[in-house]
C-alpha cells in the first residue's frame, strides 16, 4: 500500500499491543509514531497527529485524561479509544470528549481502519 499523508499516533501502555497497532497502522500506509503512556505522548509529541489511537486504561495519566487535557488546551485531534474494558462509562466519556470511535480490544482491522479514515475525514461529525 502506498504512502498516505498525515501521522497517526498510538498511545497504549502494552508494549506487545503498541507494536501490533503500529505494524498494523503502517501496513495501511499511514506514517506512525508509538508512545508508551500519555506523558510520554505529551512530553514528546511535537506536532498534532492527523489521528489520535489512544488506549483507556493506562497507568498515570488515562487516555481519557490525556484527552480531556488535549481538549482543555485548545487541540482537536481526532481521537480513536481502544480497550479492553467495555466500560459503558468510558464509551459515555469518551464520546463526549468527541471521540470518533471506542473500538473494543483486540480490534478488528477493518474497524480500525474504517475508524481512521472517518477520523482523517473532513466532514467527519465528533462523537460515537
Amino acid at each position: 500500500m502506498s504512502e498516505r499523508s498525515g501521522l497517526i499516533s498510538i498511545v497504549d501502555d502494552d508494549s506487545s499491543m503498541l507494536r501490533a497497532l503500529g505494524r498494523l497502522v503502517r501496513s495501511f500506509g499511514f506514517k506512525v509514531e508509538l508512545y508508551a503512556s500519555a506523558s510520554n505522548y505529551l512530553e514528546e509529541s511535537h506536532a498534532d497527529p492527523e489521528c489520535l489511537i489512544l488506549d483507556v486504561v493506562m497507568p498515570g495519566m488515562n487516555g481519557l485524561e490525556l484527552l480531556t487535557a488535549l481538549r482543555e488546551s485548545g487541540r482537536g485531534v481526532p481521537t480513536v479509544f481502544i480497550s479492553a474494558h467495555d466500560n459503558e462509562a468510558f464509551i459515555e466519556k469518551a464520546g463526549s470528549l468527541g471521540a470518533v470511535a471506542f473500538l473494543q480490544k483486540p480490534c478488528d482491522e477493518n474497524a480500525l481502519f474504517d475508524a481512521i479514515e472517518k477520523s482523517l475525514s473532513s466532514n467527519a461529525a465528533p462523537g460515537l
